[in-house]
Order: structure tokens, then sequence, then C-alpha cells
């Protein structure tokens, strides 16, 4: 016996809204847009006398934030299995090669990473649900300043 047609789209209707009730339950929001569209700079630019949480190089923003915040216990919105936005930070390779997409190097204030950090909105704001500290910002922000080299 056929199962009715409405039984199949109830099944695909409570896939996507589980799938949904998933990751907003981890803060991550739904699929992004595949390019984030070009940034306006921040017109106040951005502070670059701040002092960092730790040396203002990629390897220690993988390691203290990235890695962290953002691809803890592969789960996370930006782990391998997640890669919201477009960005995998499951390891420090893919994580640089798909941050790169998301700012200019020696323009901070030009950054898509920089404005979704520094966001006061929620729905903008990375990471979802908390800040990342002023030295933590800082660190990016002098990172990206200073060319954003690998």
């Amino acid at each position: 016996m056929r199962a009715p047609r409405a039984f199949f789209f109830a099944i695909a209707f409570v896939s996507v809204l589980s799938s949904s009730v998933l990751s907003s339950s981890l803060g991550c929001s739904g699929p992004a847009p595949a390019a984030d569209p070009a940034p306006v700079c921040l017109d106040a630019g951005v502070d670059l006398s701040c002092t960092p949480a730790f040396e203002p190089t990629y390897d220690a923003l993988y390691a203290n934030t990235f890695q962290k915040s953002c691809a803890a216990s592969g789960v996370s919105c930006h782990a391998s299995t997640g890669k919201q936005g477009g960005v995998d930070l499951g390891d420090p390779e893919s994580g640089y090669t798909t941050l790169a997409s998301k700012l200019r190097a020696g323009e901070p204030e030009c950054s898509v990473l920089v404005h979704r950090v520094l966001a006061t909105s929620g729905k903008i704001r990375m990471p979802p649900g908390r800040s990342l500290s002023d030295g933590e910002n800082c660190a990016i922000i002098r990172w990206i300043a200073d060319g954003a080299r690998r």
C-alpha cells in the first residue's frame, strides 16, 4: 500500500524543522548566502591602540578563539560538520582559507570578520549568544591590520 502524498510532505517538513531547531539551539543561524556582500567600511574605523589578549597571529587566534568559540567539539556552527556561512574552522588550514574570504588584509575596518565580531545586533554578531572579549576582538583587528598572514 502506498503512503499518501501528504505523509511525505509531513516527513520533509519535520526534517527541515528539526534541522532548524538543532541549529537554533546551537546558536547557529540558517544557511547563509554563498558570499557576503562587499563590506562597507566602518566610518569610525577600528581602535588599533587596543591591547590584544594574546599575540595577534593566525595560529594564536585559531588556538585561543576560533577553535574554542566557533568550532568547539565538532558540532559548532563553523566546525567541519557545520560550515555555516561557508566558514570551516575544523582545522587551521581550512579555517585560514575560508576566513581569508571574509577579510581585507590591512583593512580591518572593511573586513566582514571584524564587522561580525564587533556587531551589537545578536542577529549579526559572531559568535551568537555572547561577544568575544575586547582582547580577542583586538587580536583579530591587529592580525588583519598587520596583513592577516598565515
